[in-house]
Protein backbone atom coordinates (compact mmCIF):
# COMPACT_ATOMS: atom_id res chain seq x y z
CA UNK A 1 0.00 0.00 0.00
CA UNK A 2 1.79 3.09 -0.81
CA UNK A 3 1.97 5.77 1.86
CA UNK A 4 2.49 9.60 2.10
CA UNK A 5 4.14 11.31 4.63
CA UNK A 6 2.92 15.00 5.00
CA UNK A 7 5.24 17.11 7.06
CA UNK A 8 5.02 17.93 10.08
CA UNK A 9 3.50 21.47 9.04
CA UNK A 10 0.67 19.71 7.96
CA UNK A 11 -0.20 17.38 10.85
CA UNK A 12 -0.24 20.55 12.84
CA UNK A 13 -1.92 23.04 10.70
CA UNK A 14 -4.92 20.29 9.55
CA UNK A 15 -5.48 20.06 13.98
CA UNK A 16 -8.75 18.28 14.60
CA UNK A 17 -12.76 18.22 15.61
CA UNK A 18 -16.51 16.31 15.56
CA UNK A 19 -18.10 12.81 14.71
CA UNK A 20 -18.61 10.90 11.50
CA UNK A 21 -22.53 10.53 11.43
CA UNK A 22 -23.91 8.11 9.18
CA UNK A 23 -26.50 8.26 6.03
CA UNK A 24 -29.77 8.67 4.20
CA UNK A 25 -31.52 5.50 3.31
CA UNK A 26 -28.93 4.15 0.50
CA UNK A 27 -27.36 1.42 -0.20
CA UNK A 28 -24.06 1.01 1.29
CA UNK A 29 -21.27 -1.28 0.14
CA UNK A 30 -18.26 -2.54 2.64
CA UNK A 31 -14.77 -1.75 0.79
CA UNK A 32 -12.06 -4.62 0.76
CA UNK A 33 -8.50 -3.74 0.31
CA UNK A 34 -5.56 -6.21 0.55
CA UNK A 35 -3.75 -6.14 3.64
CA UNK A 36 -0.30 -4.22 3.28
CA UNK A 37 2.31 -7.03 4.59
CA UNK A 38 5.16 -4.09 3.83
CA UNK A 39 7.57 -4.57 6.91
CA UNK A 40 8.55 -0.96 8.57
CA UNK A 41 11.35 -0.22 10.87
CA UNK A 42 9.41 2.45 12.26
CA UNK A 43 6.50 1.93 14.48
CA UNK A 44 3.01 0.96 13.41
CA UNK A 45 1.03 3.73 12.39
CA UNK A 46 -2.79 3.60 11.51
CA UNK A 47 -3.58 4.75 8.26
CA UNK A 48 -5.58 7.92 7.92
CA UNK A 49 -9.10 7.28 6.89
CA UNK A 50 -12.14 9.49 6.23
CA UNK A 51 -14.06 6.61 7.90
CA UNK A 52 -16.84 6.20 5.40
CA UNK A 53 -17.74 3.23 3.20
CA UNK A 54 -19.19 3.25 -0.78
CA UNK A 55 -22.34 4.55 -0.93
CA UNK A 56 -24.66 4.63 -4.15
CA UNK A 57 -26.59 7.72 -4.76
CA UNK A 58 -27.46 6.43 -8.63
CA UNK A 59 -26.18 9.30 -10.27
CA UNK A 60 -27.22 12.18 -8.05
CA UNK A 61 -26.08 15.43 -9.21
CA UNK A 62 -23.75 17.48 -6.71
CA UNK A 63 -22.80 21.51 -7.61
CA UNK A 64 -20.49 23.75 -6.09
CA UNK A 65 -20.98 27.73 -6.31
CA UNK A 66 -17.88 29.57 -6.01
CA UNK A 67 -16.34 32.49 -7.84
CA UNK A 68 -13.09 33.52 -9.87
CA UNK A 69 -10.69 35.19 -8.07
CA UNK A 70 -7.79 37.23 -9.13
CA UNK A 71 -5.69 37.11 -5.85
CA UNK A 72 -5.92 33.13 -5.24
CA UNK A 73 -5.57 30.51 -8.24
CA UNK A 74 -7.76 27.61 -6.06
CA UNK A 75 -11.42 28.41 -5.76
CA UNK A 76 -12.47 26.08 -8.32
CA UNK A 77 -13.48 22.56 -6.44
CA UNK A 78 -14.74 20.16 -9.63
CA UNK A 79 -12.22 19.05 -12.21
CA UNK A 80 -13.34 17.05 -15.05
CA UNK A 81 -10.44 16.82 -17.44
CA UNK A 82 -7.32 14.95 -16.80
CA UNK A 83 -4.06 17.62 -16.61
CA UNK A 84 -0.39 16.95 -17.09
CA UNK A 85 -0.19 19.89 -14.42
CA UNK A 86 0.76 17.56 -11.27
CA UNK A 87 -2.08 19.55 -9.09
CA UNK A 88 -4.15 20.20 -11.51
CA UNK A 89 -4.36 16.48 -11.98
CA UNK A 90 -4.40 15.64 -8.13
CA UNK A 91 -7.66 17.93 -8.41
CA UNK A 92 -9.18 15.31 -11.05
CA UNK A 93 -8.42 12.80 -9.31
CA UNK A 94 -10.00 13.92 -6.40
CA UNK A 95 -13.28 14.63 -8.42
CA UNK A 96 -12.87 11.34 -9.94
CA UNK A 97 -12.54 9.26 -7.00
CA UNK A 98 -15.65 11.13 -4.65
CA UNK A 99 -17.71 10.53 -7.78
CA UNK A 100 -16.87 6.71 -8.35
CA UNK A 101 -17.22 6.35 -4.08
CA UNK A 102 -20.48 7.37 -4.25
CA UNK A 103 -21.72 6.76 -7.44
CA UNK A 104 -22.68 11.09 -8.33
CA UNK A 105 -22.01 12.85 -11.18
CA UNK A 106 -20.78 16.08 -10.52
CA UNK A 107 -21.50 19.16 -12.58
CA UNK A 108 -18.76 21.69 -13.19
CA UNK A 109 -18.66 24.53 -10.67
CA UNK A 110 -21.03 27.15 -10.50
CA UNK A 111 -18.91 30.42 -11.26
CA UNK A 112 -19.75 34.17 -9.94
CA UNK A 113 -19.09 37.06 -11.78
CA UNK A 114 -17.00 38.27 -8.83
CA UNK A 115 -17.08 37.12 -4.98
CA UNK A 116 -20.25 40.07 -4.14
CA UNK A 117 -22.24 38.85 -7.52
CA UNK A 118 -21.43 34.94 -6.03
CA UNK A 119 -22.99 35.46 -2.35
CA UNK A 120 -26.07 37.06 -3.62
CA UNK A 121 -26.67 34.13 -6.05
CA UNK A 122 -26.38 32.18 -3.04
CA UNK A 123 -28.52 33.94 -1.27
CA UNK A 124 -31.28 34.18 -3.68
CA UNK A 125 -30.88 29.96 -4.14
CA UNK A 126 -31.58 29.74 -0.45
CA UNK A 127 -34.54 32.16 -0.16
CA UNK A 128 -35.99 30.80 -3.49
CA UNK A 129 -35.42 27.08 -1.82
CA UNK A 130 -34.63 26.27 -5.12
CA UNK A 131 -31.77 24.13 -4.31
CA UNK A 132 -29.57 25.06 -7.04
CA UNK A 133 -26.59 24.58 -5.15
CA UNK A 134 -24.81 21.50 -2.50
CA UNK A 135 -21.83 23.53 -1.31
CA UNK A 136 -21.23 27.15 -1.75
CA UNK A 137 -17.14 28.01 -1.28
CA UNK A 138 -17.56 31.52 -0.05
CA UNK A 139 -15.44 34.31 0.08
CA UNK A 140 -14.48 34.70 3.68
CA UNK A 141 -16.11 38.23 5.14
CA UNK A 142 -19.00 38.23 3.50
CA UNK A 143 -20.04 34.58 4.13
CA UNK A 144 -19.16 35.83 8.13
CA UNK A 145 -21.37 39.07 7.61
CA UNK A 146 -24.74 37.04 7.33
CA UNK A 147 -23.40 33.79 9.65
CA UNK A 148 -26.55 34.59 11.87
CA UNK A 149 -29.57 34.95 9.03
CA UNK A 150 -30.52 31.64 8.21
CA UNK A 151 -28.48 30.72 5.28
CA UNK A 152 -26.15 27.83 6.78
CA UNK A 153 -26.47 24.56 8.08
CA UNK A 154 -24.22 23.59 11.22
CA UNK A 155 -21.69 21.70 9.31
CA UNK A 156 -20.42 19.98 12.86
CA UNK A 157 -24.23 18.50 12.64
CA UNK A 158 -24.23 16.67 8.64
CA UNK A 159 -23.94 13.02 8.57
CA UNK A 160 -20.72 11.80 7.98
CA UNK A 161 -18.36 14.85 8.55
CA UNK A 162 -15.63 14.56 11.69
CA UNK A 163 -14.29 18.15 12.29
CA UNK A 164 -12.21 16.15 14.63
CA UNK A 165 -10.55 14.78 11.33
CA UNK A 166 -6.48 16.12 10.95
CA UNK A 167 -7.95 17.10 7.62
CA UNK A 168 -9.85 19.63 9.07
CA UNK A 169 -8.40 23.15 10.37
CA UNK A 170 -9.58 22.88 13.58
CA UNK A 171 -7.36 25.93 14.76
CA UNK A 172 -8.66 28.12 12.48
CA UNK A 173 -12.64 27.49 12.52
CA UNK A 174 -12.46 27.80 16.30
CA UNK A 175 -10.72 31.17 15.57
CA UNK A 176 -13.79 31.84 13.37
CA UNK A 177 -16.57 30.22 15.61
CA UNK A 178 -18.90 32.62 17.06
CA UNK A 179 -20.89 29.96 18.95
CA UNK A 180 -20.96 26.68 19.26
CA UNK A 181 -22.61 26.45 15.99
CA UNK A 182 -19.88 25.85 12.82
CA UNK A 183 -21.60 27.53 10.06
CA UNK A 184 -18.21 28.15 8.14
CA UNK A 185 -15.36 25.86 8.16
CA UNK A 186 -11.89 25.51 6.97
CA UNK A 187 -10.43 21.95 5.81
CA UNK A 188 -7.78 21.20 3.42
CA UNK A 189 -9.78 21.31 0.24
CA UNK A 190 -9.72 25.00 0.59
CA UNK A 191 -6.17 25.65 -0.12
CA UNK A 192 -7.23 29.15 -1.20
CA UNK A 193 -6.73 29.24 2.50
CA UNK A 194 -2.80 28.56 1.67
CA UNK A 195 -2.94 31.18 -1.23
CA UNK A 196 -3.98 34.22 0.87
CA UNK A 197 -0.74 33.31 3.64
CA UNK A 198 2.02 35.80 3.62
CA UNK A 199 5.75 35.33 3.56
CA UNK A 200 8.79 37.50 3.57
CA UNK A 201 10.99 36.68 0.54
CA UNK A 202 14.66 38.16 0.50
CA UNK A 203 16.90 38.35 -2.41
CA UNK A 204 19.94 36.05 -1.97
CA UNK A 205 21.90 37.78 -4.57
CA UNK A 206 21.46 41.94 -2.62
CA UNK A 207 22.37 39.63 1.05
CA UNK A 208 25.29 38.14 -0.30
CA UNK A 209 26.84 41.15 -2.05
CA UNK A 210 26.29 43.45 0.91
CA UNK A 211 27.64 40.59 3.32
CA UNK A 212 24.67 40.46 4.80
CA UNK A 213 23.81 38.08 8.04
CA UNK A 214 21.92 35.14 6.71
CA UNK A 215 18.42 35.46 7.03
CA UNK A 216 18.14 31.44 7.40
CA UNK A 217 20.66 31.16 10.40
CA UNK A 218 18.64 34.61 12.18
CA UNK A 219 15.35 32.40 11.84
CA UNK A 220 16.63 29.40 12.95
CA UNK A 221 18.74 30.81 16.29
CA UNK A 222 15.33 32.83 16.47
CA UNK A 223 17.25 36.16 16.10
CA UNK A 224 15.60 37.34 12.96
CA UNK A 225 14.16 40.12 15.18
CA UNK A 226 12.46 43.45 13.91
CA UNK A 227 15.34 45.66 14.81
CA UNK A 228 17.43 43.06 12.49
CA UNK A 229 15.42 43.71 9.85
CA UNK A 230 15.97 47.52 9.96
CA UNK A 231 19.38 46.86 10.29
CA UNK A 232 19.63 45.04 7.18
CA UNK A 233 16.92 47.04 5.08
CA UNK A 234 18.96 50.25 5.75
CA UNK A 235 22.22 48.59 4.72
CA UNK A 236 20.51 47.62 1.31
CA UNK A 237 18.71 51.17 0.12
CA UNK A 238 20.66 52.96 -2.08
CA UNK A 239 19.55 56.79 -3.66
CA UNK A 240 20.37 56.69 -7.50
CA UNK A 241 22.40 60.37 -6.61
CA UNK A 242 19.03 62.47 -6.92
CA UNK A 243 18.15 63.07 -3.67
CA UNK A 244 14.56 61.75 -4.65
CA UNK A 245 13.19 58.48 -3.51
CA UNK A 246 10.94 56.72 -6.25
CA UNK A 247 11.29 53.77 -8.93
CA UNK A 248 15.00 54.56 -9.82
CA UNK A 249 16.16 53.20 -6.03
CA UNK A 250 16.87 50.45 -4.19
CA UNK A 251 14.68 50.14 -0.66
CA UNK A 252 15.06 47.22 2.41
CA UNK A 253 11.34 46.16 1.31
CA UNK A 254 8.57 46.45 -1.16
CA UNK A 255 5.19 45.64 -0.02
CA UNK A 256 1.58 46.90 -0.56
CA UNK A 257 0.85 49.13 1.85
CA UNK A 258 -2.91 47.14 2.55
CA UNK A 259 -0.78 44.50 4.19
CA UNK A 260 2.63 45.01 4.78
CA UNK A 261 1.95 46.78 8.32
CA UNK A 262 -0.38 44.31 9.46
CA UNK A 263 2.08 41.48 8.92
CA UNK A 264 4.05 43.07 11.66
CA UNK A 265 0.95 42.92 14.09
CA UNK A 266 0.45 39.23 13.35
CA UNK A 267 4.42 38.47 13.89
CA UNK A 268 4.49 40.03 16.96
CA UNK A 269 1.98 36.92 18.02
CA UNK A 270 -1.05 39.62 18.73
CA UNK A 271 -4.44 39.30 18.12
CA UNK A 272 -6.19 42.88 17.20
CA UNK A 273 -10.20 40.30 17.67
CA UNK A 274 -10.90 37.28 19.01
CA UNK A 275 -14.34 35.59 19.15
CA UNK A 276 -15.07 33.34 22.43
CA UNK A 277 -17.47 30.77 20.84
CA UNK A 278 -19.88 32.56 23.08
CA UNK A 279 -21.29 35.36 20.95
CA UNK A 280 -18.76 37.85 21.61
CA UNK A 281 -15.97 39.11 19.87
CA UNK A 282 -13.39 40.45 22.55
CA UNK A 283 -11.64 43.88 20.41
CA UNK A 284 -7.97 44.07 21.28
CA UNK A 285 -7.12 47.29 19.65
CA UNK A 286 -7.33 49.45 22.95
CA UNK A 287 -6.41 46.89 25.87
CA UNK A 288 -3.53 45.07 24.72
CA UNK A 289 -0.37 47.68 24.36
CA UNK A 290 1.69 45.19 22.28
CA UNK A 291 -0.09 46.25 19.06
CA UNK A 292 0.48 49.73 19.67
CA UNK A 293 4.59 48.89 20.52
CA UNK A 294 4.39 47.02 17.11
CA UNK A 295 2.35 49.79 15.30
CA UNK A 296 4.56 52.38 16.57
CA UNK A 297 7.99 50.40 15.54
CA UNK A 298 7.26 49.51 12.55
CA UNK A 299 6.29 53.15 11.61
CA UNK A 300 8.99 54.54 12.74
CA UNK A 301 11.14 52.36 10.39
CA UNK A 302 9.38 52.12 7.41
CA UNK A 303 9.54 55.66 7.08
CA UNK A 304 13.02 56.16 7.03
CA UNK A 305 14.03 57.10 3.74
CA UNK A 306 14.75 54.39 1.74
CA UNK A 307 13.19 51.92 3.76
CA UNK A 308 10.27 51.32 2.34
CA UNK A 309 9.01 52.19 -1.40
CA UNK A 310 6.15 54.72 0.58
CA UNK A 311 4.03 54.91 -2.73
CA UNK A 312 3.54 51.04 -3.07
CA UNK A 313 0.60 49.84 -4.83
CA UNK A 314 -2.28 49.43 -2.87
CA UNK A 315 -3.84 46.46 -5.35
CA UNK A 316 -3.89 42.63 -4.63
CA UNK A 317 -1.33 42.25 -7.38
CA UNK A 318 1.06 45.00 -6.57
CA UNK A 319 3.98 42.44 -7.37
CA UNK A 320 3.46 42.73 -11.03
CA UNK A 321 3.22 46.77 -10.78
CA UNK A 322 5.86 47.72 -8.18
CA UNK A 323 8.70 45.32 -9.32
CA UNK A 324 11.32 46.01 -6.96
CA UNK A 325 11.77 42.75 -5.97
CA UNK A 326 12.43 41.27 -9.45
CA UNK A 327 14.49 43.63 -10.72
CA UNK A 328 17.24 43.34 -7.70
CA UNK A 329 16.23 46.69 -6.26
CA UNK A 330 14.31 45.34 -2.85
CA UNK A 331 16.12 43.17 -0.65
CA UNK A 332 12.87 41.86 1.20
CA UNK A 333 9.38 41.65 -0.28
CA UNK A 334 5.95 41.02 1.20
CA UNK A 335 4.31 37.87 -0.88
CA UNK A 336 1.39 35.90 0.06
CA UNK A 337 1.92 31.97 -0.78
CA UNK A 338 -0.08 32.31 -4.61
CA UNK A 339 2.10 35.58 -5.60
CA UNK A 340 5.33 34.05 -4.65
CA UNK A 341 4.15 31.10 -7.43
CA UNK A 342 4.47 34.14 -10.05
CA UNK A 343 7.97 34.85 -9.41
CA UNK A 344 9.12 31.51 -11.21
CA UNK A 345 11.05 33.16 -13.51
CA UNK A 346 12.67 35.85 -11.70
CA UNK A 347 16.59 35.54 -12.32
CA UNK A 348 17.86 36.28 -9.32
CA UNK A 349 17.77 33.73 -5.99
CA UNK A 350 15.24 34.46 -3.36
CA UNK A 351 14.85 32.81 0.33
CA UNK A 352 11.51 32.67 2.26
CA UNK A 353 11.21 33.37 5.68
CA UNK A 354 8.73 34.78 8.42
CA UNK A 355 7.88 38.36 9.04
CA UNK A 356 10.47 38.69 12.26
CA UNK A 357 9.60 38.79 15.82
CA UNK A 358 8.59 42.32 17.56
CA UNK A 359 11.85 41.54 19.86
CA UNK A 360 13.95 38.66 21.48
CA UNK A 361 11.85 38.42 24.11
CA UNK A 362 9.62 36.51 21.71
CA UNK A 363 9.67 32.59 21.58
CA UNK A 364 7.44 32.04 18.50
CA UNK A 365 6.73 33.14 14.88
CA UNK A 366 3.77 34.54 13.40
CA UNK A 367 2.45 34.44 10.44
CA UNK A 368 -0.48 36.06 8.71
CA UNK A 369 -3.57 34.96 6.63
CA UNK A 370 -5.80 37.50 5.34
CA UNK A 371 -8.87 38.19 4.08
CA UNK A 372 -9.97 36.75 0.16
CA UNK A 373 -10.30 32.66 1.35
CA UNK A 374 -12.99 30.74 -0.24
CA UNK A 375 -14.54 29.26 3.16
CA UNK A 376 -17.14 26.16 2.70
CA UNK A 377 -20.31 26.33 3.67
CA UNK A 378 -23.49 24.01 3.57
CA UNK A 379 -26.59 25.76 2.67
CA UNK A 380 -29.69 25.06 4.53
CA UNK A 381 -31.21 24.14 1.17
CA UNK A 382 -28.67 21.06 0.50
CA UNK A 383 -30.94 18.48 -1.51
CA UNK A 384 -29.22 15.21 0.20
CA UNK A 385 -27.55 16.22 3.85
CA UNK A 386 -26.00 12.82 4.43
CA UNK A 387 -24.35 12.86 0.61
CA UNK A 388 -22.70 16.44 0.95
CA UNK A 389 -21.36 15.21 4.29
CA UNK A 390 -19.90 12.91 2.77
CA UNK A 391 -18.47 14.17 -0.67
CA UNK A 392 -16.96 17.15 1.79
CA UNK A 393 -15.60 14.58 4.40
CA UNK A 394 -13.95 12.55 1.81
CA UNK A 395 -12.70 15.95 -0.04
CA UNK A 396 -11.08 17.34 2.47
CA UNK A 397 -9.51 13.98 3.20
CA UNK A 398 -8.61 12.97 -0.10
CA UNK A 399 -7.07 16.77 -0.39
CA UNK A 400 -5.17 16.33 2.83
CA UNK A 401 -3.84 13.06 1.79
CA UNK A 402 -2.99 13.93 -2.16
CA UNK A 403 -3.27 17.39 -2.65
CA UNK A 404 -2.03 18.99 -0.83
CA UNK A 405 0.99 17.69 -1.19
CA UNK A 406 0.92 18.38 -4.66
CA UNK A 407 0.10 21.56 -3.98
CA UNK A 408 3.54 22.22 -1.25
CA UNK A 409 5.67 19.69 -1.92
CA UNK A 410 5.85 20.11 -5.75
CA UNK A 411 4.67 23.69 -6.31
CA UNK A 412 5.78 25.23 -3.57
CA UNK A 413 9.51 23.35 -2.71
CA UNK A 414 10.09 22.31 -5.89
CA UNK A 415 9.00 25.00 -8.19
CA UNK A 416 9.44 27.76 -6.31
CA UNK A 417 12.06 27.78 -3.70
CA UNK A 418 15.93 27.70 -4.69
CA UNK A 419 17.04 26.22 -1.96
CA UNK A 420 16.37 23.39 0.76
CA UNK A 421 16.60 26.38 3.31
CA UNK A 422 13.63 27.67 2.08
CA UNK A 423 11.66 24.50 2.00
CA UNK A 424 12.38 23.86 5.82
CA UNK A 425 11.31 27.94 6.32
CA UNK A 426 8.01 27.27 4.56
CA UNK A 427 7.32 24.37 6.79
CA UNK A 428 7.81 26.95 9.63
CA UNK A 429 5.64 29.91 8.05
CA UNK A 430 2.32 27.73 7.56
CA UNK A 431 3.27 26.20 11.11
CA UNK A 432 3.28 29.64 12.64
CA UNK A 433 0.03 31.10 11.36
CA UNK A 434 -1.36 33.00 13.83
CA UNK A 435 -4.94 33.81 12.77
CA UNK A 436 -6.64 36.76 13.67
CA UNK A 437 -10.00 38.26 12.70
CA UNK A 438 -9.09 41.69 12.39
CA UNK A 439 -7.19 40.38 9.10
CA UNK A 440 -9.99 38.28 7.49
CA UNK A 441 -13.52 38.79 8.87
CA UNK A 442 -13.55 42.01 9.89
CA UNK A 443 -10.70 43.20 7.33
CA UNK A 444 -13.05 46.13 5.88
CA UNK A 445 -12.68 47.50 9.60
CA UNK A 446 -8.90 46.86 11.36
CA UNK A 447 -6.52 46.22 8.87
CA UNK A 448 -7.84 48.05 5.78
CA UNK A 449 -10.44 50.33 8.15
CA UNK A 450 -7.62 51.37 10.31
CA UNK A 451 -3.56 50.17 9.23
CA UNK A 452 -3.97 50.37 5.86
CA UNK A 453 -4.63 54.05 5.80
CA UNK A 454 -2.49 55.31 8.79
CA UNK A 455 0.62 53.87 7.31
CA UNK A 456 -0.28 55.16 3.61
CA UNK A 457 -0.51 58.21 5.15
CA UNK A 458 2.29 58.08 7.49
CA UNK A 459 -0.41 59.14 10.70
CA UNK A 460 0.73 58.11 13.85
CA UNK A 461 -2.54 59.10 15.64
CA UNK A 462 -3.19 55.25 16.47
CA UNK A 463 -5.31 55.70 19.84
CA UNK A 464 -7.66 58.30 18.09
CA UNK A 465 -7.91 56.53 14.95
CA UNK A 466 -8.66 53.54 16.74
CA UNK A 467 -11.43 55.21 19.09
CA UNK A 468 -12.65 57.13 15.84
CA UNK A 469 -12.86 53.15 14.14
CA UNK A 470 -14.74 51.67 17.18
CA UNK A 471 -18.21 52.07 16.37
CA UNK A 472 -18.03 50.46 12.67
CA UNK A 473 -16.07 47.79 14.11
CA UNK A 474 -18.53 47.41 17.00
CA UNK A 475 -21.64 47.88 13.83
CA UNK A 476 -19.62 44.81 11.76
CA UNK A 477 -20.17 42.77 14.93
CA UNK A 478 -23.63 42.99 15.20
CA UNK A 479 -24.16 42.62 12.20
CA UNK A 480 -22.48 39.55 12.12
CA UNK A 481 -24.46 38.26 15.14
CA UNK A 482 -22.13 38.67 17.57
CA UNK A 483 -21.70 41.25 20.67
CA UNK A 484 -18.71 43.59 20.71
CA UNK A 485 -16.69 43.74 24.03
CA UNK A 486 -14.64 46.85 23.35
CA UNK A 487 -13.21 46.78 26.99
CA UNK A 488 -11.85 43.50 27.57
Amino acid sequence: MKKRILSALLASLMLVPALAACSEDVQQTSDTTAADTTVETDPPETELSDDLEKMDYKGQSFTFLSSDVATAQHAVTVYLEESADVLNNAFYLRTQAVAEKYNIRFTDDVLGSSSAKTMEMFQQSVSAGDKAYDVGMLHDRRAFAVVSEGYFMDIAKLPNVNLKKPYWNQSVNEAIRMTDETYLAYGSMVLSLYDMTHVLLFNKNMQENLKLDDPYKLVQDGAWTLDKMKEMGLAARLDNGDGVWDKADTYGIVGGYNAVMYNFLTAALTRTMEADGQGNVRVHLLTNPRIEEAFTKVMDIFWDPGFWYTKSNNSNDYYTKDTFFQTNQSLFADHTFFSMIQLRDMEADFGAIPFPKLDASQEEYGTMVEAGARVLTVPVTTRTPALTGAVIETMNFLSYRDVIPAYYEVVLKQKVSRDSESAQMLDLILNSIHYDLGATMFNDQVKDGIFRNLIRDNKREYVSTVTAQLPKIESAIVNAGGKAMLTE
